[in-house]
């Protein structure tokens, strides 16, 4: 069963959750004062209250789950000079050596 939540523009509309961003489309044109969430569309508040909620959006958690980045660990070595005579071979009269 699909629960019932309310429209954030007019509380007393009752819509089934799956409707609910189809039934803000419609409601929006007539109450265009509230802006939407940037984790859940179906999030409408009044810009004075949009910082706070944003900071304590329960959608935010699924999309964030941790609020520190992932810890790279890694290890950094430089590469190891290669001269031309380590890797040519002094029997091979065909190359020339230019270091």
């Amino acid at each position: 069963m699909d629960p019932f939540i309310s429209c954030p523009y007019e509380p007393a509309h009752r819509v089934p959750q799956s409707r609910i961003q189809a039934h803000i489309v419609k409601c929006q044109t007539k109450h265009p004062e509230l802006s939407p969430c940037p984790y859940n569309a179906t999030h409408r508040l009044p810009k004075t209250e949009m910082k706070n909620h944003v900071l304590a959006c329960p959608s935010r958690k699924e999309i964030f789950p941790d609020d520190k980045p992932p810890k790279v660990v890694a290890n950094i070595t430089a590469p190891k000079f290669l001269r031309q005579r380590d890797y040519l071979l002094e029997s091979d009269h065909n190359n020339e050596m230019w270091d």
